[in-house]
């Protein structure tokens, strides 16, 4: 029998399935892996749980842990806001919850809390409520709100990684809250005290939230001693302050449940957190943040030093300002220490993965690098050592650039609006093409301030120091003439001889061009080739001539520009088929002679004026030059755009 013959003995639990409607089907270990270490770690669903009775404002919540040699199942009640049927049913039916979405970020007190105020939820995608999967599965969900309890049972499909069921839905006078309960007994290898233990260094923050295990409450007296340390800080002249810094010797997935929290008798004072009332202590994404906490017991502050409704201190009185100076300094002293034997070994892997580069520099170097390294990791104690290694691999290599650390300085100058540009422009640039973009805008809108400043002046008399920049500015005139192709013609030094009867020859440092009493006149074309690749004349032809100021462009100016195109045609350097565009530049045009002249097919003659051409360029250029005119290559290039030299000006002239 082929395998598209063989027929099943048994019939799969997939078979009924497949007879209905379904778009998506799921495999049974997809929720597993969706929800990670939320289902499969018992600290951090136990966590993830505890977390979710505090975003529904919870102050109570009562835990039953199954001991060792009970039959009791798990279970966790808070007294938080509840739920609904309607609401229950769309958070938990939803995969990836948007919390924040529906809900937003701050959860306000239940009426009748009184002194509470607004709380922030550690919660944001949802996938905490899966954690009860690592407790039974079916479990059962009994939340009561507005005067109803409904009773659900969630379990994991076949179909669908979620099963709902209602059991049933009951009006009466029930308070707020939701418990989950198991409904089967999974062993575990935590006691009771171990749960007490892991609550207690995430949960303690705030003592307006308590949480109990087998009706014992979780206290400082529950963190391992070796994972707390007690601390008296003097406050000169004030007063003295109880710190309590406990590590829960993990990293847990954010650093929502740790923090700096400040207390007043037993009143938390604000929000605990890495941000609150200081400047950032730790970046809060860096492992230790979501690691440690810090509890500060000030209760020598007096109601005067704190804002009315609790929401944080006054800063400006010299009580409170006095003493935040004193503890956070103590913080980061506990930090350094806290961190010390990691800064050893991460010193060391450091040192190691940029052993063979740091050899290469000199002993001079290498002294300068080795303190650099010592110096991060003692200033910045939580600095990752990701990005400890990528700043030393940078400092490395800038020890072997010629720039050395002028890099540096430039970066330090930056705001952090500036650096999140430069993150951005080097995520869709490499920094070669860029440079090369940005030299190329940068020559031409030099070249444009430079001709701006030579033209700028009625009184200028040296004209030709313009035509060498126009040899490089014909791109201005139009996208036509924007082919690199055309350049000078080294063979119009004989005709500069012979058409405008001087015995000079154009300069072989800049564009041949002939210097006449009024003006100054240039040559630049593409050669013609024939089929065998052979150069076989001009394809086409510039001619710039460009008029001192004071000279009127107009019939006459164009009528000589016609003149040597007739006379290039006679010495057959061009034929008719040479396409010829003349330019005639000028401080004014006479009446009536603007428009350009077209003595043949292939020839027009254009006058134009300079304000016109450096409009022209500008627009070229997007109007760029008014947006850089701080960049630093255009003030150099205002400072420093002058008239050519006087002997490359006699080399132009003399050959």
């Amino acid at each position: 029998m082929s395998y598209g013959q063989r027929e099943r003995l048994q019939p799969h639990p997939w078979d009924e399935i497949l007879t209905e409607t379904q778009g998506t089907l799921f495999a049974d270990r997809f929720l597993g892996k969706y929800a990670g270490s939320i289902m499969s770690d018992p600290t951090t669903a136990l966590v993830e749980l505890v977390a979710n009775a505090w975003d529904a404002y919870a102050t109570e919540v009562n835990i039953t842990w199954p001991e060792a040699s009970s039959s009791t199942p798990f279970s966790i009640r808070d007294n938080g806001s509840g739920m609904t049927s309607e609401e229950f049913s769309m958070r938990w039916r939803t995969l990836d919850y948007d919390r924040t979405k529906h809900q937003g970020t701050i959860a306000d007190p239940p009426e009748g809390l009184e002194n509470a105020r607004p709380r922030r939820v550690y919660g944001n995608n949802g996938r905490g409520r899966h954690a009860a999967f690592h407790f039974s599965s079916p479990y059962r969900v009994i939340t009561a709100r507005e005067g109803k309890q409904c009773v659900f049972d969630v379990s994991q499909g076949m179909a669908h990684p979620l099963e709902v069921e209602l059991v049933e839905e009951i009006e009466g006078d029930f308070p707020c809250g939701t418990a989950i309960v198991a409904l089967s007994v999974l062993g575990s290898s935590l006691s009771p005290e171990d749960v007490r233990a892991i609550l207690s260094t995430r949960f303690l923050l705030d003592p307006r939230f308590a949480v109990d295990a087998n009706g014992i409450s979780v206290s400082f007296e529950d963190v391992p001693q070796n994972q707390i340390k007690d601390v008296t800080i003097p406050v000169a002249e004030y007063g003295t302050a109880k710190m309590r810094v406990m590590d829960s010797s993990r990293a847990d997935r954010t650093s929502k449940q740790h923090g700096i929290a400040w207390w007043v008798n037993r009143r938390l004072v604000g929000e605990a957190g890495w941000n609150t009332f200081c400047d950032r202590l730790i970046d809060g994404r860096t492992e230790e943040a979501k690691r440690f906490s810090f509890v500060v017991e000030a209760d020598f502050l007096e109601p005067g030093d704190i804002l009315a409704d609790w929401s944080g201190f006054r800063e400006e009185q010299p009580r409170w300002a006095t003493t935040k100076s004193v503890v956070h300094d103590q913080i980061r002293r506990e930090l350094s220490e806290l961190l010390s034997a990691k800064r050893k070994q991460t010193r060391t892997s450091i040192a190691t993965t940029h052993a063979e580069k740091v050899h290469a520099l000199p002993k001079l170097s290498q002294d300068r690098w080795n303190g650099m390294l010592d110096e991060l990791i003692e200033r910045c104690p939580t600095l990752g050592e990701a990005q400890l290694d990528q700043v030393m691999g940078i400092l490395a290599n800038l020890e072997l650039a010629q720039s050395q650390y002028s890099l540096l300085e430039k970066l330090h100058e930056l705001s952090p609006s500036d650096l999140d540009s430069w993150n951005g422009l080097l995520e869709e640039w490499t920094l070669k093409s860029a440079k090369e973009a940005l030299d190329e805008i940068a020559r031409r809108l030099k070249l444009i301030e430079e001709i701006r400043q030579k033209t700028a002046s009625e009184d200028t008399d040296e004209v030709q120091e313009l035509q060498p920049l126009f040899g490089e500015a014909l791109w201005i005139f139009g996208p036509q003439f924007e082919s690199i192709e055309f350049t000078s013609n080294k063979g119009m030094t004989k005709v500069i001889k012979e058409l405008f009867k001087v015995d000079d020859t154009g300069s072989r440092k800049r564009p041949d061009f002939a210097i006449l009493p009024d003006s100054t006149v240039g040559f630049y074309d593409v050669p013609a080739f024939d089929d065998e690749h052979n150069q076989c004349g001009v394809e086409a032809l510039v001619i710039v001539e460009l008029k001192r100021p004071g000279v009127p462009l107009g019939h006459e100016e164009k009528s000589q520009v016609w003149q040597y195109i007739k006379e290039l045609r006679g010495k057959g350097l061009i034929s008719a088929n040479t396409k010829v565009t003349g330019f005639i530049l000028g401080d004014s045009i006479a009446p009536q002679e603007g428009e350009p002249l077209k003595p043949s097919d292939q020839t027009v003659i254009r006058p134009m004026l300079y304000t016109a051409f450096i409009g022209q360029a500008e627009k070229r250029m997007l109007n760029l030059h008014r947006r850089l005119t701080n960049a630093p290559f255009m003030r150099v290039a205002e400072k420093t755009a002058s008239p050519v030299q006087p002997d490359l000006i006699a080399e132009a002239a003399q050959g």
